[in-house]
């Protein structure tokens, strides 16, 4: 039987091949993310770079989907 990476029960703190697992990308892909400050800057505790479960959910949230029409700022405002 094949093994599954499957984690029942995510930390709240990540290092970063699991918080590039938790959204479903690479750890290069995530590092990318990380630089363009699309991801919440990672929290560090004795040299150890952290992610927390909430960034990454509100990282998730706020994600657009395929077709979805962004409202820009100007929206109904008089010029």
């Amino acid at each position: 039987m094949k093994q599954s990476r499957f984690i029942h029960s995510w930390p709240r703190l990540m290092k970063i091949t699991d918080a590039s697992s938790y959204i479903g990308t690479s750890t290069t892909n995530f590092q990318r993310l990380e630089e363009k400050g699309q991801l919440a800057r990672p929290l560090i505790r004795g040299g150890e770079r952290l992610w927390d479960i909430r960034d990454l959910d509100e990282h998730a949230e706020n994600l657009k989907r395929k077709d979805e029409v962004v409202a820009n700022d100007w929206t109904g405002q008089a010029i």
